[in-house]
């Protein structure tokens, strides 16, 4: 036998025991008690329609309320607003608008509103409630439940049972499940049950945005229901584990969402519900022929929960495929089963088989050709969630019974939006005011109702219209409750019909005035919708008082609302101040109509794009060479960088060696249990013994600056404004072909546009520590004997020797050496020569310490001064300490003062010399006493980034400068002529976006949620105003990691961290896709210079990236990482993360010049 016919002879098994098992299920609920098979024959010759079923309580919905808000948006004016295409909200998502309501309702409002009008239209007599049960997953209190509040309106009735159920959008349902259950047990004591569905659906900014809504029903449940359960088993439920949508940050009323997988779990749910309903339907009727079976066309309406109508229309169409794909199993089992071929008789079905029933449901009549392959309906169900060719068949033959079963359904949800819970229940209250209005809704009919909810939990079940008897009624009385009493008192069509639709920026203003109460805290007063905004009879929001107690009062019954149209701007003058003021505050992250001129109309998004569309125009690195033979600013510096070719970590001398040891740093290390251990360094072995350093840099032979004006500058500034100029010379906007100052400085129409951001860890520290320990050294080494000081010299090898003891040969020359100082003594003959190790001398030829009357210049005017003052920029100049974070945050601030419109350029620099001679034992030490620096002495094993051997940072130095541009101005350097002797102005590369913030959590350890939270809001914000989703950022872009190698422990580790940010943000599949990339490993970590922001732009422009520097053992505890091999890589993007101490946290992102 072939694999093939044991597979089919599997799935035939298969089938016939879940046929088999069906027909047992069917028997023992009639009371068969024979243990034989009835034929299918049987079955089918039986013309007589099955007896009732159920238990004779038709426990249903006697009557329903529904309440939206008065105000809506047009999702048409959305897609005008939002900058997309016509068709993508109203067409893509099927949507006509959405329910819009400001910081004056929430959920215990809405509740409110709707249960206190379900009361008073069908007379309810509160003391006749005994249970109410509400579903909502807008939580506004994580202890009190809605329900609690809903018990103002029960005053003198305590005894009434029900609590508030949570999980995502079926809640609801939930809630409505255990009314049915409660009313048809035994336990119940004759009274009514209120179930109340209730959300506002919100969302941030992006693409899930237009499916907002708001919206409550309220559902009177009882017994002799015109809307029946008849037989409550008659449903199906699905319940798994699913991260698709879900709302873990309480900070904020948004959810987090995975778009894609939410819709692949409805489907599922879907699915698998589905069938199972069909199986339990056919086992209680007792059907096991194919024509008799329960098909997509068997009841004459569905309900489907509706986050928006187009997902409705691909899922009901869905179940026809799912239809033909069981229709195609069960005829492959039968055929094996009776031993014939798979390929059945074309003629051994009638016409009514496609003409009365369910055309899909048949893949083998001749009448109707099934349109379905037999690859579509064999192949794994997964793998046809996104073929689009099928889905377009499905749409095509499930096309008219969608019409004709959904329509009613779906209108009041395609005009109010998504409202998570009540989504359901406005599905059947638009299908009784519609149908029910037509009196179409008669006995007999049916509508089978699907619920889901993320997390995810979905429930089919099916309800029968009936016509009540007045028999088992609730409440005390005999009562009957109608489907037409229903219609008149939903009243739904003309009340939508009287909303009143505003400008579709009152959404943004909404939402983001919910977010300052959300964030606001105790006191708060809401601001609108004011009454005349809202329905008569509608709660509001009085305010929450400073104890957190929230209260609400009702809108007069007849109060006369204000007319559509004549009322303006529905968020009041003090919401748009405030968002004026959020404007003006973060210009980066979209919100940006302040800024913006126009109608109504505006394409805000466009314009916000525009505004925040920076270029990149020049770009430098001054790169730790050292002892190197090339410059500082060899041309060459980016490219070997980015290629891999350059490596700038070096051994250091023994004399900072010895610096460092005569620190005396003790190391602090925790142990198990909470003790602390005092560790010394007092050997060679266990300091710093590589470094990144600078080489030597000559302003006035490079640049013609003058002698006595480069001496005012420390070495950290005067990187620095090598860098600012070279990036101008690189930007086209200086010759600077020779050191002539007249080629360095910018042409006079670009200099009062022109702004200079200088980032700096250590400004002026070098100049400042090196006159200290200048002044000092004249006090100690400069009036000391030289007697004296080859002593000390002498006990300075004994703190390091073996056993603290010299060798013969060491104290012999020792004993020379003082012989010939005491004979020398008073002479004024030096002692020692030239070099690192050398200098000193004694007082008579020292001469005593004069101050450096420079001083002030060396650590007042800073880098940004210097070079404004060379280049001639006359436009915005400050400086900024952001710690390791500089860089990023200067390129941030930059970008700001691009779109505020305060620069049309802006020149960025960074300088730092924390390597040098003067700060490495100081800094170095510092980080050692922190146990944040390596001991390792080959560089292969001290800059090992991501590998599972780091053991800690390396000191480095260096400076950038960033030449940063609005599109505007660059383009209109393009049209003039080019400065003479320039190159031409070309885009490198274009910044879309920045972010900087403060986690405000420790000096010197990362908060990897906060930084979690902050890369999802950065990224939330470039897909919204740039379209740039994170798996188009994953599968096109690189990532500058921060990474330092600090290793203290995997959790604290600098990687660690960022690892765990990532995966935060994008998941493990797209965490997998991203290429990682990591500069520190060349250069040591240049404190507050960011070598990894102008090597993102080479990258961009050369199409290659650099390899993991000494990366060698995989790191287990980082999880499945993309490391960098290195070479041509093809890349649109580039993330790039810094982190400073002190909790400053930046991030930019960068796009290839062709983006647009």
């Amino acid at each position: 036998m072939t694999k093939q016919a044991m597979a089919v002879g599997a799935v035939a098994g298969a089938i016939a025991s879940t046929i088999a098992r069906s027909s047992s299920f069917s028997r023992g609920r009639s009371g068969s008690t024979s243990g034989s098979v009835t034929s299918p024959a049987a079955d089918v010759s039986s013309a007589v329609p099955p007896p009732p079923r159920g238990n004779g309580k038709n426990v249903g919905i006697l009557a329903m309320e529904v309440y939206t808000p008065r105000t809506y948006i047009a999702q048409s004016a959305l897609e005008l607003h939002s900058g997309v295409s016509p068709g993508r909200f109203t067409v893509g998502l099927g949507q006509d608008g959405l329910a819009v309501t400001g910081d004056a309702e929430d959920v215990n409002s809405m509740a409110l509103t709707v249960v206190h009008s379900l009361l008073e239209k069908y007379d309810i007599d509160p003391m006749r409630v005994g249970r109410l049960e509400v579903g909502t997953e807008t939580l506004i209190d994580k202890s009190k439940s809605c329900k609690t509040v809903l018990m103002d309106l029960f005053p003198n009735n305590p005894d009434i049972e029900g609590a508030t159920v949570v999980n995502a959008c079926y809640g609801g349902t939930s809630a409505f499940l255990n009314a049915l259950a409660w009313v048809e047990s035994d336990g119940w004591d004759g009274r009514y049950a209120i179930v109340v569905a209730v959300d506002i659906a919100a969302y941030a900014r992006g693409p899930a945005r237009p499916t907002c809504g708001a919206g409550a029903v309220a559902v009177l449940v009882g017994r002799d229901a015109p809307l029946a359960m008849i037989d409550p088993r008659e449903r199906s439920t699905h319940a798994t584990n699913v991260y698709d949508f879900y709302k873990p940050d309480h900070s904020v009323e948004y959810p987090t969402v995975d778009g894609a997988l939410s819709q692949t779990c409805y489907y599922r749910a879907l699915e698998d519900c589905y069938a199972r309903f069909c199986d339990k339907v056919d086992a209680l009727n007792g059907v096991v022929d194919d024509e008799r079976r329960f098909h997509a066309d068997a009841a004459d309406y569905f309900v489907f929960h509706a986050p928006y109508n187009k997902l409705v229309q691909k899922s009901y169409g869905r179940m026809h495929y799912v239809d033909a794909r069981r229709k195609h199993a069960r005829r492959v089992a039968d055929a094996m089963v009776r031993g014939g071929d798979t390929e059945e008789k074309k003629d051994d079905c009638t016409p009514q088989d496609v003409a009365g029933g369910n055309p899909l449901a048949d893949s083998s009549v001749k009448v109707s050709p099934s349109p379905f392959t037999d690859a579509d309906l064999t192949r794994p169900i997964e793998e046809t969630y996104t073929d689009r060719a099928l889905e377009n068949t499905i749409k095509s033959v499930s096309k008219s019974s969608y019409e004709k079963r959904l329509t009613d359904a779906n209108v009041t949800s395609k005009v109010v939006g998504n409202t998570y819970t009540a989504s359901v229940f406005f599905g059947l209250a638009s299908l009784i005011d519609r149908a029910g209005g037509r009196g179409d809704l008669t006995p007999g009919k049916t509508a089978v109702v699907f619920s889901y909810g993320s997390g995810a939990i979905a429930t089919m079940y099916r309800l029968h219209v009936r016509e009540p008897t007045g028999a088992a009624g609730c409440g005390g009385d005999d009562r009957v409750f109608t489907i037409g009493e229903m219609v008149r008192n939903l009243d739904l069509t003309r009340r939508l019909a009287m909303r009143e639709e505003v400008l579709p920026q009152e959404l943004d203003l909404a939402l983001e005035t919910r977010a300052r109460m959300h964030r606001g805290g105790a006191p708060y007063s809401p601001v609108y919708p004011t009454i005349g905004r809202m329905f008569p009879g509608t709660y509001y929001l009085n305010g929450i008082d400073s104890k957190w107690v929230r209260s609400y009062s009702r809108v007069p019954l007849d109060s006369v609302p204000e007319a559509p149209g004549t009322a303006g701007m529905l968020a009041p003058p003090i919401v748009l101040r405030l968002a004026n003021r959020d404007a003006v505050s973060t210009p980066a992250t979209g919100m940006l109509d302040v800024l913006t001129h126009g109608g109504d109309t505006l394409d805000k998004i466009a314009e916000a794009r525009h505004r925040v569309a920076c270029v990149i125009t020049g770009t430098s690195a001054g790169l730790p060479h050292g002892d190197d033979s090339r410059d500082v600013f060899d041309p060459s510096n980016l490219r070997r960088l980015v290629e891999g070719e350059v490596q700038c970590i070096k051994p250091i001398s023994g004399t900072l060696k010895m610096a460092m040891l005569d620190k005396n740093v003790v190391q602090v290390k925790k142990l198990p249990g909470g003790k602390t251990e005092r560790f010394t360094i007092s050997s060679d072995k266990d300091v710093i013994k590589v470094a990144a350093q600078l080489g030597p840099l000559d302003l006035n032979a490079n640049y013609g600056v003058p002698e006595g004006l480069a001496e005012t500058m420390d070495i950290a500034a005067q990187v620095a404004v090598a860098a600012g100029l070279e990036a101008l010379k690189s930007a086209g906007l200086v010759s600077g072909k020779s050191n002539d100052p007249s080629e360095w400085i910018l042409p006079e129409r670009y200099r009062d546009t022109t702004g200079v951001v200088y980032a700096s860890s250590f400004p002026a520290m070098d100049a400042a520590v090196g006159e200290v320990m200048r002044f000092l050294q004249s006090k100690t080494v400069g009036a000391a004997s030289a007697e004296r000081l080859v002593f000390t010299l002498r006990n300075r090898l004994l703190r390091v020797a073996p056993d603290r003891k010299l060798g013969d040969d060491d104290e012999a020359a020792f004993a020379r050496l003082l012989s010939r100082v005491r004979e020398v003594e008073g002479s004024g003959v030096s002692i020692g020569g030239g070099g690192e190790d050398a200098s000193v001398s004694s007082t008579a030829s020292s001469g005593p310490y004069e101050f450096d009357r420079k001083f002030l210049f060396r650590v007042l005017v800073l880098g940004n001064a210097q070079l404004a003052q060379l280049a001639g920029c006359r436009g915005p100049n400050t400086q900024t300490n952001a710690a390791c974070a500089g860089t990023t945050q200067a390129i941030g601030m930059a970008q700001d003062m691009l779109i505020s419109g305060r620069a049309e350029r802006v020149v960025v620099v960074a300088g730092d010399n924390g390597s040098g001679g003067t700060l490495l034992p100081w800094l170095g030490s510092g980080f050692r006493a922190l146990g944040a620096a390596t001991t390792q002495e080959a560089v292969e094993d001290a800059a090992c980034p991501f590998d599972k051997r780091r053991s800690g940072m390396v000191l480095g130095a260096g400076g950038i400068g960033m030449v940063l541009e609005t599109e505007s101005s660059c383009q209109e350097r393009m049209k003039l002529p080019a400065v003479p002797g320039c190159q031409p102005c070309q885009i490198r590369a274009r910044l879309l976006a920045t972010q900087y913030s403060n986690s405000a959590f420790h000096g010197a350890a990362l908060d990897r949620k906060h930084i979690a939270s902050e890369l999802h809001r950065f990224l939330n914000d470039v897909e919204l105003i740039h379209g740039i989703s994170k798996a188009e950022i994953a599968t096109h872009g690189v990532y500058f990691s921060h990474e330092t190698s600090t290793h203290a422990s995997p959790a604290a580790s600098c990687a660690g961290n960022e690892v765990a940010a990532l995966r935060s943000a994008f998941g493990d599949e797209l965490l997998a896709k991203l290429l990682i990339l990591n500069t520190k490993g060349y250069t040591g970590h240049p404190m507050g210079v960011s070598f990894e922001d102008v090597a993102a732009v080479e990258v961009l422009m050369r199409q290659v990236v650099p390899p993991m520097p000494n990366y060698k053992e995989r790191d287990d505890y980082l999880g499945n990482i993309k490391i960098s091999k290195g070479g041509a890589y093809a890349c649109r993007y580039a993330l790039r993360f810094a982190a400073g101490f002190g909790s400053q946290v930046a991030f930019a992102l960068y796009a290839s010049s062709q983006h647009e």
